[in-house]
């Protein structure tokens, strides 16, 4: 096959997408050896390596490491013979370019010779020869080579092309920390450009890395935030870049790309970057509020309700509070006061103002819309509000009605029992509380066990603790909640607990098989020997053991000690 016309024996859909990574300029690290050998890397879902051996015009064999297994040349391949044979000038052979046999055994020791003993070397050696350090300097020093600052959007782009992932006795693969692991090359690569005063290079890095990670980041596995951690560190980078040596051309720019990204949902659905903070303090290097603002509002126009419309307007607002424009600031909280955290922002001031006859109805607006959106949790947080209005009002019934429906549908149910009893009338306590208990433990509405024994045992109820903990109490090798509430009644009721254990234990031992739920068996019937005639009632339960589980050894050597 001839390089001028290959064309003709490659089929045509082969020839077209060929041809679109060609003319996309995909074709990176183009290396020609002699006497004709050429090699590159192609960029498509992962990054490929090509190799082509010409003689003259002739194509004399060619090789990919795609996936692609439906005939006799890819895309890949096509790709890289175009732009050879487009190209082809530009990459000449000469038997200058054939390194001599020093060259070589130079070439050979370095690849021999490890990384470390090599910089160690090039340290010393620039320490004791100026010249030599002259030279390296002008090389490799980011700020004083005579070049444009380093691409890397490719570089890093490559990071996340990698495909050659473990995985963990849980099925976890290790594609994000492997991601992470790349990339944090980059980020002390920008550490070192910061610190070399080249903070425009150091900035596009940073930029590069923060984006496609957003772009990327729902597509890899993060189970340990690897992969997040390495974006929070390069925004917390960026910040420094910011705050202490950026100039109003990069701030510009850097203002752009955040701009677009800002768009972008997954840096603040999974914490990945504050770009709000970096946009707020942008604008304050260069007091450009109005494009910063502009930003807000054009993601907000698209997400005028979503998770994070509220930390955009608040972004906002500290934006217009900085610039001093107030009445703007009280305009944009009137207009989102649908958002509770901005209806939150003019409660605060009410309260501040001990405004409390319009914060009611602020209040109550807001559990409205909450109760409207199903957000219970957000309505209970509004309640929580209005409570404490009450409380500083002295309006005592309204606690006590507000703090009963909070103790059955709010987050803390002891902090409102708690409010409860220093509200009723000590005089009255112990009826009210009988009746509270009696509604509470009939309510339809879900309240966690464990807190009606809290009140149990704050309020010393011992028979409803011990009533609530047979009803409760299980046997777990693992966790027993129950168990916490044995030293308050094994005073009391030790007959009762230890006919539980009893029967509960032959249950455990028939549902469980292995030395780690024997060795718990064991466990129990050591507690059961602590009460009162508990010595006698293991030593007939071991024995009955012994006859009904005979086969099994392994119970058998751990109730050997009892």
């Amino acid at each position: 096959m001839k390089l001028q016309n290959f064309e003709n024996n490659v089929p045509h859909s082969i020839l077209t997408r060929g041809e679109d990574y060609y003319e996309n300029d995909l074709i990176e690290n183009v290396e020609h050896e002699y006497p004709d050998k050429w090699s590159a890397e192609i960029e498509g879902s992962d990054y490929y390596h090509v190799e082509v051996e010409l003689n003259g015009d002739d194509i004399v064999s060619w090789d990919c490491d795609c996936p692609y297994d439906y005939g006799d040349i890819c895309k890949h391949v096509v790709a890289f013979l175009l732009y050879i044979r487009e190209n082809r000038k530009d990459h000449p052979v000469t038997i200058e370019n054939l390194p001599t046999p020093e060259q070589q055994e130079i070439s050979d020791l370095l690849q021999y010779t490890g990384k470390k003993e090599i910089v160690d070397f090039l340290s010393k050696y620039a320490k004791e020869h100026q010249g030599f350090y002259q030279e390296l300097e002008s090389q490799f020093h980011p700020k004083k080579k005579n070049k444009l600052p380093k691409e890397h959007t490719k570089e890093i782009q490559k990071c996340f092309k990698a495909r050659n992932s473990s995985y963990d006795r849980y099925g976890h693969s290790s594609e994000a920390d492997d991601i992470a692991d790349n990339l944090n090359v980059f980020i002390e690569k920008s550490r070192y450009l910061v610190n070399h005063d080249c903070p425009e290079e150091a900035a596009s890095m940073l930029l590069q890395i923060i984006k496609n990670i957003g772009e990327e980041y729902e597509e890899f596995q993060d189970y340990d935030g690897s992969l997040g951690g390495v974006c929070q560190e390069a925004s917390e980078i960026l910040t420094g870049i910011i705050e202490n040596n950026a100039s109003g051309e990069l701030l510009a720019s850097m203002m752009d790309e955040i701009g677009v990204m800002i768009k972008n949902e997954n840096y603040e659905n999974y914490d990945l970057a504050d770009l709000n903070g970096l946009l707020f303090l942008i604008s304050l290097k260069t007091t450009d509020v109005e494009s910063a603002i502009k930003i807000i509002d054009e993601t907000l126009q698209v997400e005028p309700d979503s998770f994070r419309s509220g930390s955009l307007v608040i972004s906002k607002i500290d934006l217009l509070k900085n610039a001093g424009r107030q009445e703007e600031v009280e305009s944009v909280i009137s207009q989102y006061l649908y958002l509770p955290e901005i209806r939150k922002i003019r409660l605060e001031k009410l309260i501040e103002n001990k405004a409390y006859q319009e914060a009611l109805p602020l209040i109550d607006e807001g559990i409205k819309l909450a109760e409207k959106e199903n957000h219970p949790g957000t309505a209970c947080d509004w309640k929580d509000q209005k409570l404490s209005i009450y409380q500083k009002t002295g309006q005592k019934e309204n606690v006590i009605q507000l703090a009963e429906n909070l103790f059955i549908t709010g987050r803390d149910s002891m902090k409102y029992f708690h409010i409860l009893k220093n509200t009723v009338p000590s005089d009255q306590w112990t009826s009210y509380l009988d009746n509270f208990l009696v509604l509470a433990e009939k309510s339809k509405q879900y309240i966690h066990a464990h807190v009606l024994a809290q009140i149990y045992i704050e309020e010393k109820y011992w028979d409803k603790l011990m009533d609530f903990y047979e009803k409760h109490m299980h046997l777990n090798k693992n966790y027993n909640s129950a168990e916490s509430y044995e030293e308050h009644l094994k005073p009391l009721y030790p007959e009762r607990i230890l006919e539980l254990y009893h029967s509960k234990i032959f249950d455990y031992a028939e549902m469980n098989m292995g030395r780690d739920h024997y060795q718990y068996i064991g466990r129990i019937l050591k507690r059961m020997k602590t009460y009162p005639g508990g010595t006698k009632v293991v030593a007939e339960i071991v024995s009955q053991f012994r006859k009904i589980y005979s086969n099994r050894r392994a119970m058998m050597e751990e109730l050997g000690g009892l």
